[in-house]
């Protein structure tokens, strides 16, 4: 483990206590891919083990108990922070499996999120190269952008200025295009689920709104750590469909 992926450890820790209410595992969990190098973009089988240097064994899904109604959790995105996949792994012949959709080149950062047996949270990252596809996302600023959609189903953020270390609450309200009411149900076990990276995308928190005072209206608890632009990733479902919203906001110092 690397004294980055320390540091980043330590600062969701001290910053992050309704993200990561458990004791990190990150230190001791190392995702190792079954095969090295690039892969082809498209759709992909990627087959990794998680080893545990602490009991010093490949992690099963017998290691692990549920999270969000998963055993564990698969988070990727690119370095411009534009694709994004949510996916959760099987686990058989003593190998993860994860079916990923990646049709754009360029590196990306894959994490495993899950909870050990003895409540430890598993949390770990790796770089993954994608090659042979669309060509690779630009990396540009990101801006302070607080309403998007997929669909016909969009998002509207509140203008809640964010500080860093700070706990903010941000209001939400989902709405749609064509007039019709959002119908809102949960999404693995949560009204929805956020993920949030900065600029760099070394950190990862993941968050999960509380229900607001009407039906497609929700509350963000979170605190993030630095100043900086990061990029949000919000997720839930709507009218029986799983929408995935990306946003972005500016945190000052």
């Amino acid at each position: 483990m690397t004294k980055l992926s320390i540091f980043i450890t330590l600062l969701l820790l001290l910053f992050s206590p309704l993200v990561f209410a458990k004791v990190t595992a990150s230190s001791r969990v190392q995702i190792k891919p079954e095969h090295s190098g690039a892969k082809n973009a498209g759709q992909i089988e990627y087959f990794f083990k998680l080893f545990d240097s602490e009991q010093n064994k490949n992690i099963t899904d017998q290691d692990l108990n549920e999270s969000h109604t998963q055993k564990l959790h698969l988070i990727i995105y690119d370095a411009a922070l534009k694709e994004f996949n949510h996916v959760h792994p099987t686990f058989n012949n003593n190998v993860w499996k994860a079916e990923l959709t990646l049709p754009v080149n360029g590196n990306y950062i894959v994490w495993a999120q899950g909870e050990l047996l003895d409540g430890a949270e598993l949390m770990s990252s790796i770089l993954l190269q994608i090659a042979n596809g669309q060509v690779e996302n630009p990396l540009l600023p990101l801006a302070d952008i607080r309403t998007g959609s997929d669909k016909q189903t969009q998002l509207e953020l509140a203008n809640t200025k964010v500080r860093a270390g700070r706990m903010v609450m941000l209001n939400f309200k989902v709405t749609r295009k064509d007039g019709l009411e959002p119908i809102m149900a949960p999404y693995l076990g949560a009204l929805a689920h956020v993920i949030a990276t900065p600029t760099s995308g070394t950190e990862l928190l993941h968050v999960h709104p509380m229900a607001g005072g009407a039906p497609n209206t929700g509350m963000i608890h979170a605190t993030f750590p630095a100043e900086g632009a990061y990029r949000l990733w919000i997720q839930f479902i709507e009218r029986d469909e799983l929408k995935t919203i990306p946003l972005s906001i500016i945190v000052y110092k």
